[in-house]
């Protein structure tokens, strides 16, 4: 049987590998719907990551705001 921890943990990546995968598909929409600099790209690509693993990681956490 497993844990709440074990369950979240799994749900957690779920849902961190779903949104990444959304995440790959804006970045490939931005890319060829605008001439935005492969910086800005890299940019956008990694804060957005950044922003769902803090919310993942707090979830886990058990943080409330």
């Amino acid at each position: 049987m497993m844990t709440k921890r074990q369950t979240k943990m799994i749900n957690t990546s779920t849902i961190r590998v779903m949104t990444y995968n959304k995440i790959d598909s804006l970045i490939k929409d931005i890319k060829k719907n605008t001439q935005m600099s492969d910086h800005f790209i890299k940019k956008v690509d990694i804060n957005m990551k950044n922003s769902i693993n803090k919310i993942l990681n707090d979830y886990q956490l058990d943080k409330q705001y």
